[in-house]
């Protein structure tokens, strides 16, 4: 990434930061950024956290995404979040402490498992569940458990 590139890609997130304090939706997809850790840019900053306690819904599809942090937990409204077009190998664990969480977008990533079992208790509000596009999705005795677990809650799954 040229360092041209990489100011336009900062300039870009510091905009839609602004624009997500007034209406709670932060979309960062295709900003290209690397992680979302820790540190500013390259990794999640904290701080985002922080300076956006009642996140609703939050976009960061089409980047090079490999884990979320804990600290997610902390946005205790988020109930939308899509990762999708990431580099996530397992599905992020994290998310199962945000116990509104109503539409998940996992797809397109390279995530080949799932621990489904805490799917449905630590997800009760989930309704939408999009995976496609995943090597998990070649296994279907684990898509038929994930299925099996969440269809009394589910009302879209995207396998």
């Amino acid at each position: 990434m040229s360092l041209l590139s990489a100011a336009r890609g900062v300039s870009q997130v510091m905009n839609r930061c602004e624009d997500a304090k007034s209406t709670g939706f932060l979309d960062l997809s295709d900003c290209e950024l690397m992680y979302i850790a820790d540190a500013l840019y390259m990794k999640f900053p904290l701080k985002m956290i922080a300076n956006f306690p009642n996140m609703d819904v939050f976009n960061l599809e089409g980047n090079q995404i490999t884990e979320l942090p804990t600290e997610i937990s902390r946005w205790t409204k988020l109930r939308g979040i899509n990762i999708a077009r990431n580099k996530f190998t397992q599905f992020p664990e994290q998310l199962f402490e945000c116990k509104k969480l109503a539409i998940l977008d996992i797809s397109g990533n390279l995530i080949n498992e799932i621990n489904h079992l805490p799917l449905r208790s630590s997800l009760s509000t989930l309704k939408q569940l999009h995976m496609k596009q995943n090597p998990i999705c070649q296994r279907l005795d684990i898509i038929e458990q994930i299925c099996a677990e969440l269809e009394p809650q589910i009302k879209v799954l995207h396998k």
